[in-house]
């Protein structure tokens, strides 16, 4: 991250109403993220963890409210402030890994080595298999890889680790220190128990019955 991104305010969420039929996950809920901060996100199965971080990643759209990146609100204007890895790896099954990798290379106008990214996840021996072919755990590196690749200054991760090896999971703990320490910031869901990463992390609890949740 460069100097002027270490200024500006990163993820406001403002009053932010959602439902998924006529169930209410959130009401008038109010977070900020700024860069350097990690909010680690909680709650069972099925109660809303994953529609909050596709709002966040502007992927869906809530009912109430607003989500700004740097004051503007994401839905109004492609900037860019966020990579999303979700529960389904979304590789072109009969692309190479790095094949793939340079399909999302155009797709983020990024400068970024690709090579390089391969190698900080552990994937540069099976840079020329078909995704199709790897393993989960290394499906999942795959897209590691892809966040690298996209530069983007919010990561938003829903459970990266479910299908991570040991190995995997210190990879993936490694790759989100870095990430802070170079002012990103990062929204993760996980069942696992929360891990401090940085100086600024939180825990954000969704509860069966409380629409407001609690940071």
């Amino acid at each position: 991250m460069d100097d002027q991104q270490q200024n500006n305010t990163g993820l406001e969420i403002v009053n932010l109403g959602l439902q998924r039929g006529d169930t209410a996950i959130l009401s008038g809920f109010n977070l900020s993220v700024t860069p350097g901060d990690m909010v680690w996100i909680k709650g069972s199965n099925g109660i809303g963890k994953t529609s909050f971080l596709k709002c966040c990643a502007g992927l869906l759209r809530a009912q109430e409210g607003n989500i700004l990146w740097n004051g503007d609100n994401i839905l109004k204007s492609s900037l860019g402030h966020a990579a999303y890895l979700g529960h389904l790896d979304a590789h072109k099954p009969d692309l190479t890994a790095l094949e793939n990798l340079q399909f999302w290379q155009t797709i983020y106008d990024s400068t970024k080595d690709i090579n390089s990214c391969l190698k900080q996840v552990g994937l540069w021996k099976q840079k020329d298999q078909k995704a199709k072919t790897l393993s989960a755990g290394q499906s999942r590196r795959l897209s590691l890889a892809r966040l690298l690749l996209s530069n983007a200054p919010l990561w938003i991760l829903d459970e990266p680790a479910a299908v991570m090896d040991e190995k995997g999971k210190n990879l993936i703990q490694g790759l989100l220190n870095n990430h802070i320490n170079a002012n990103g910031c990062v929204l993760l869901a996980s069942h696992g128990a929360p891990v401090r990463v940085g100086n600024h992390t939180r825990l954000l609890s969704f509860d069966a019955g409380d629409t407001h949740a609690r940071a």
